[in-house]
This record gives structure tokens, sequence and C-alpha cells, in this order.
């Protein structure tokens, strides 16, 4: 069949149909995922708990050994920040106050969940690091058992909404391992999926 288009309009339509398809392919994923936020925040916006007392008891021991984890992490960045300089100095000021963040969003878990939160220890086994480096290695070794934690507590824990914060907080801790491998000059990103050996 003839057309009375030259290669060019045929082209131009070609474009058009495409950017409409686009258009209304985001339109519908947008429609989706406002949808789906819509019936997350609903059941979970308040009750947090879950309803069986043994699961609570095993989410309150889950959530209080990521907090313990926290805690180290905050301790670490404390001590080491007067030792870096520069980038990395701004950065650790970041991470830490992200990890108190963290450290609160756990304990307001824990105590939604019916237990105590525990409080950070009164000091903390970190080694003597002396150097830029030392501390860049150290608060590497920490974030990573962050991550290797907080994957052991994920599936277990049981209120949706628990698992949904865990898991935005195991992301960012994520990110701070790519920051700080970066400073010390190691690939960024070494794998595709993040295991906590980093």
């Amino acid at each position: 069949m003839a057309s009375d288009e030259t290669p060019n309009d045929e082209h131009r339509s070609r474009r058009a149909l495409l950017r409409t398809a686009g258009v209304a392919a985001a339109g519908s994923s947008a429609i989706a995922l406002t949808a789906c936020a819509s019936s997350a925040k609903g059941p979970h916006k308040k009750k947090r708990t879950p309803s069986d007392p043994v699961q609570a008891a095993t989410d309150i021991a889950l959530l209080n050994g990521a907090l313990d984890v926290e805690h180290t992490a905050i301790a670490a960045y404390i001590a080491g920040i007067p030792l870096l300089t520069g980038h990395n100095r701004d950065a650790a000021k970041q991470f830490v106050t992200q990890d108190y963040g963290h450290a609160a969003e756990l304990s307001l878990m824990v105590r939604q969940a019916g237990g105590t939160a525990h409080d950070p220890s009164p000091s903390y086994a970190l080694g003597n690091p002396s150097s830029e480096g030392d501390v860049l290695a150290l608060l590497q070794r920490i974030e990573s058992l962050q991550i290797a934690t907080y994957l052991q507590v994920l599936p277990r824990l049981q209120p949706g909404v628990f698992r949904s914060i865990v898991g935005a907080i195991l992301a960012n801790e994520a990110q701070h391992v790519s920051v700080l491998r970066a400073a010390r000059g190691m690939p960024a990103i070494p794998a595709a999926l993040v295991t906590g050996k980093e």
C-alpha cells in the first residue's frame, strides 16, 4: 500500500507514537505506585507490633541486636573523625548523623514491639587506629558488619513496616560502604549483590 508520507514524516510519526506510549506507560506506573503506597500506609500506619507475643519477642531481640551494631558504628565514627580530613571528614560527619537516625528508628521500633531499647555500651573495642587509612578501614569493617546484620535480621522480622524500615537502613549502610571503599582507592561497587563481605 502506497503512503504519501516522506521518510522524515514517517520517522516523526514513529517518534510521536513512541513518546505517547512512553507517557502512557509512565502514567500507568505512577498510578500503580501511588495505589501501592496508599495501601501500604493504611493497615500499618499506627500499629507496628505483631499479634503473636513470641514473634514480638523475636522482633525485639533482632532489632536490639541491630541497634547494638549501630551504637558500635556511632562510637567508631566519633572516635575516628578527628583523624580524618577533607571530604572523608565531611562524609564521616554525615554518616554518623545518619547512623544516629538509624539508632533512633530502631529504638522506636523496639518500643513499639513492647520492648526496651538497648543503650550504648560505656566503651567499645575499636583497636588503635592512628592514621586516616586506619580509620577508613575500621569504618568500612563496621559498616560491612552492619550490612551483614541487617541481611540476617530482615527476613526474620514480622510486621511488614519493620522490614521496610530495616531495608531502607540497609540500603543507606550500603551507600556508606561504597563511599568508604572509594576513599580507600577500592572499587566503590564491587559486586551486583550486597553481602556484607565487601
